[in-house]
């Protein structure tokens, strides 16, 4: 598995756990973020963002953040700080990637 497809696999199961009943898991929450964040290098060198990659860009912060309201006050601002990181580190490499 490349990093790229290491970055999905590890982001789907963190969303999956916000859409679930189990809400934000912070071991998930930093695998991802360090799996994100792993990919910045690869985005400069290619200076490109993998169309897969990409999709989960686009629906990163808003799947997040429409799952977020199912949970209890506490954990709903747990779930939107977390779309807010990961929609900051995606952002800060793609603009950075295309410098």
């Amino acid at each position: 598995m490349n990093k790229y497809e290491m970055f999905i696999y590890k982001f789907l199961y963190f969303d999956e756990l916000v859409r679930s009943n189990k809400g934000l898991d912070d071991i998930a929450f930093q695998e991802v973020c360090e799996s994100l964040k792993e990919l910045g290098p690869l985005f400069r060198k290619n200076n490109s963002v993998p169309l897969d990659v990409a999709n989960i860009f686009i629906d990163m912060y808003s799947s997040i953040e429409s799952s977020a309201d199912r949970h209890p006050p506490e954990m709903r601002e747990k779930i939107l700080l977390a779309a807010d990181t990961l929609a900051g580190i995606a952002r800060e490499m793609t603009c950075e990637s295309t410098n």
